[in-house]
């Protein structure tokens, strides 16, 4: 079975490509900041969630599901 990568990984990498015209880059890399932004603002929405367990901070959100979407945002709690 083959690697599977996240989308949000692989348009990362995409916007790095030199192949590619500059529109398609661009629109590749609001892309992936648009992901980016949803991912942080279920994290959020999460931690802040009333629920049974105990409460917990938007970064560990993150960790839980695998997502990488605080690393350039050192506030994600």
């Amino acid at each position: 079975m083959p690697d599977y990568q996240p989308i949000d990984y692989r348009l990362r990498c995409h916007t790095k490509r030199t192949d590619l015209p500059a529109d398609v880059l661009r629109d590749i890399g609001e892309a992936y900041a648009e992901i980016q932004r949803l991912q942080r603002e279920i994290c959020r929405d999460e931690a802040w969630r009333k629920s049974p367990s105990p409460p917990c901070t938007a970064n560990q959100v993150a960790d839980r599901r695998g997502w990488d979407c605080f690393k350039e945002d050192t506030n994600g709690s």
